[in-house]
């Protein structure tokens, strides 16, 4: 594999599956990746299904081991989080999985995908996110991503298992050739945006666009996912989110300071 397999995360929201967990571990095993999150499910903090004496967390680890037997290393370094954004945090770039066409949004096949992480990767951590078995990732979950992936099925049956779509990708992504050009390109540019910035940006703006009344209070994050799409195109650098975010704040200072200088007047 020609992708720094430190610089990839596969995330896992919110599985239901103790099974699918650990053959997720062992596709990732097979094609060389070492980095699994999953964003805990509500059902892992009751006490086990199959052991009632473990905690729903334990009980399923100790079911996905059964499942992923050589790669109890990737369970093992597994981390756990409480929300997607805590789990995509340090990553530069994030791509979804999902079976239905967003609009204004980069669309890869996995083929396409594993071409673009090999790029991103020179430069930052980057994540893929699998949704749920059930009911896959929502718009809003999705909303945290900067493009998406579809696995081209038939008609017949578009529901792909979750361990199965981990092991399409990362089969796809083991066969990436290497390139030095990437690398050059991405030292050039600087360090790329990292998720927990960006979302620092977001809740920063939609407080001051709300607090000027820019936004509709009826459905604020429509054009808030704009906003979103428009910086995910800009691509912009670590250093360059860093100024937005502090120039927003300095907005808001701004206007706190103007509201003031109102109600003294009316006082």
């Amino acid at each position: 594999m020609s992708i720094d397999p430190g610089k990839l995360l596969i995330v896992l929201h919110r599985p239901s599956s103790a099974e699918n967990i650990g053959a997720a571990c062992r596709v990732m095993k097979n094609f060389g990746l070492e980095r699994l999150a999953i964003v805990e499910p509500a059902s892992w903090s009751g006490p086990g299904r199959v052991d009632a004496d473990l905690s729903g967390r334990d009980d399923v680890v100790a079911r996905a081991g059964m499942v992923a037997r050589h790669a109890g290393d990737v369970l093992a370094r597994m981390t756990v989080h409480a929300d997607l954004g805590d789990a995509l945090g340090p990553t530069t770039w994030t791509c979804g999985t999902t079976s239905r066409g967003l609009p204004g949004r980069p669309a890869f096949s996995p083929r396409e995908l594993a071409a673009e992480v090999a790029r991103r990767a020179a430069s930052g951590p980057v994540a893929i996110v699998f949704g749920e078995e059930r009911r896959g990732l929502s718009d809003r979950e999705l909303d945290l991503c900067q493009a998406v992936c579809t696995i081209p099925t038939s008609e017949a049956y578009d529901s792909m298992n979750l361990a199965q779509a981990v092991a399409v990708l990362a089969y796809e992504l083991s066969t990436v050739p290497a390139s030095g050009q990437e690398s050059l390109d991405a030292q050039s540019r600087g360090e790329p945006a990292r998720h927990a910035t960006v979302e620092a940006l977001w809740r920063q703006l939609s407080q001051l666009l709300e607090g000027v009344g820019y936004l509709n209070p009826q459905n604020p994050e429509q054009i808030l996912a704009e906003w979103r799409q428009l910086l995910a195109r800009a691509n912009p650098t670590q250093r360059e989110v860093e100024l937005v975010l502090a120039a927003v704040r300095a907005l808001e200072r701004a206007v706190g300071l103007v509201r003031e200088a109102e109600r003294n007047d009316r006082g």
